[in-house]
């Protein structure tokens, strides 16, 4: 299953921000077992390193994120993609530039917690709860008991 991560659950997994951290790392978990296949757009990259950066030290952001390429996927917008995009005329430019990542990397899901800037998007959006109980639901998968 592929997954494309909004900025916010991003900078939930790298800033490990409360509450929503646990439910990023879960996911995270389901892309270290191969359940998933994560991406993430690369221009939310430096949109999450940018929020980050007010909180958390500039090398340890960096350190994080090598880590977490080991797992998460950027996906690259073409200037078709961009052009493509500013034409849907959505009111939220950034979540069109998501849902058209997800898209190019055949997302079945796009994972955050704005879930109601996604209306438009052909990918459906879902929370990262969400997810995590369809895999219990669907899958009998649960990643609440996994390490890393």
């Amino acid at each position: 299953m592929n997954l494309l991560l909004d900025t916010n659950v991003l900078i939930d997994y790298l800033g490990r921000k409360a509450p929503f951290f646990h439910d990023a790392q879960m996911l995270v978990a389901a892309g270290y077992f191969k359940d998933a296949t994560l991406w993430t757009p690369a221009g939310n990259v430096k949109d999450a390193f940018y929020v980050l950066s007010h909180y958390v030290a500039s090398e340890r952001i960096q350190d994080a994120l090598v880590q977490a390429f080991e797992l998460i996927t950027p996906v690259t917008l073409s200037k078709d993609d961009l052009v493509q995009a500013a034409r849907l005329k959505w009111p939220d430019f950034e979540n069109c530039l998501v849902a058209m990542a997800a898209l190019k990397c055949k997302a079945d899901y796009i994972i955050t917690r704005d879930v109601r800037g996604f209306e438009r998007s052909m990918v459906p959006a879902i929370s990262p709860a969400e997810w995590l109980e369809l895999m219990r639901e669907t899958r009998d998968l649960e990643y609440a008991a996994a390490k890393l």
